[in-house]
């Protein structure tokens, strides 16, 4: 069951209380049985450990390459490197 905070407007308690999500009816105060308003929380999520900035994942995402996908992109490297070569005429075109 969920937890939420509430207020009472007579005598300013705060306290906090556990209520299924169907349930409509607000509680009563604890102290003075007065009438209570539901307060807005932060949310209980707790965010620890790596992996949540875009820099965090790229060596694994490299990692989890198939064979094949690696070996296309060594493929196209290569290429781009010959392309560069015979472009400054520095090397002749092997095929």
């Amino acid at each position: 069951m969920p937890k939420y905070d509430f207020k009472c407007r007579q005598c300013s308690n705060e306290f906090e209380d556990e209520l299924p999500f169907e349930y409509k009816e607000l509680p009563s105060c604890p102290q003075c049985s007065g009438e209570v308003e539901k307060l807005i929380a932060p949310p209980t999520v707790h965010f620890k450990g790596g992996g949540f900035y875009n820099t965090d994942n790229r060596k694994k995402s490299d990692e989890k390459l198939t064979e094949e996908t690696k070996e296309k992109k060594e493929e196209k490297e290569a290429k781009e490197i010959k392309e560069v070569k015979d472009a400054k005429g520095t090397s002749k075109t092997v095929e």
